[in-house]
């Protein structure tokens, strides 16, 4: 069995893409929603029909306790499993999630996609990989998104579910996160709400500072800096690359 979990406030845009590119893969999802009020259940319910939509317990998006309520939910769920964004969509060779009755972890790394140009129209129509192809490698920055993991038993997340294990990343699979691509009003106003759901406690720590600027708060002048200063330098062509894991899955 193979599952997939994600927590979700407001992801109308792309949650249309994640859904179809993941209900083909995975026997079953568990969506963990923070009081969306746009259309994302109704999407989930019209694309994975079968998926399983539960309300958060938590209030805010507080990274220890919506990593501790994944956790919850993992220990009820056998089989592989992996917890993503709606930005991150697993790209790779499934048929090797077997059924093992060893404990395995496989740490994921990241392509960051980063869009060139500002404004783009996105076909709704073809998948996010098939239109945009811009971003940052893993192998130039491992430290920009570190890595995931899927895993067929229960692990212990820190917050964040990121893991740093680099020696052993997998070259089976990879995530393409599309954090800031496509470059348009609705990924931006996707990016600014989250702000407004991290508590206090966090920004202080500097929890998820991608999504508040360091507590400083984040506007759209500032999003656009950030792309502007640090993103876009890095970023490039990523078709040759992607090729490799697109491939595999036909």
């Amino acid at each position: 069995m193979k599952s997939i979990i994600c927590h979700f406030y407001n992801e109308e845009y792309l949650l249309p893409w994640w859904l179809e590119h993941h209900k083909k893969y995975f026997d079953y999802g568990l969506m963990i929603n923070y009081k969306s009020t746009d259309r994302s259940v109704e999407i989930i319910n019209e694309i994975c029909p079968d998926w399983q939509v539960v309300d958060s317990v938590n209030l805010e998006f507080s990274a220890a306790e919506v990593d501790d309520e994944v956790m919850y939910y993992e220990k009820q769920i056998p089989g592989w499993k992996i917890a993503l964004n709606v930005t991150e969509f697993l790209i790779g060779n499934y048929s090797l999630l077997t059924e093992d009755e060893t404990s395995r972890n496989i740490y994921v790394p990241s392509f960051y996609f980063v869009d060139e140009n500002d404004n783009t129209f996105i076909n709704s129509d073809k998948p996010l990989y098939e239109q945009l192809t811009n971003g940052i490698d893993f192998v130039d920055n491992p430290m920009l998104r570190k890595l995931r993991c899927l895993h067929n038993h229960q692990v212990k997340y820190i917050p964040g579910r990121h893991f740093s294990n680099f020696d052993d990343t997998t070259d089976h699979f990879v995530v393409f996160n599309y954090g800031f691509s496509p470059m348009n009003e609705d990924l931006i106003s996707r990016k600014l709400q989250i702000q407004n759901r991290i508590p206090e406690s966090d920004k202080r720590k500097n929890w998820g500072s991608e999504h508040h600027d360091s507590n400083r708060g984040l506007t759209a002048e500032k999003l656009y800096d950030i792309l502007n200063t640090v993103y876009r330098p890095q970023s490039k062509d990523l078709s040759d690359k992607m090729k490799k894991y697109l491939e595999i899955i036909g």
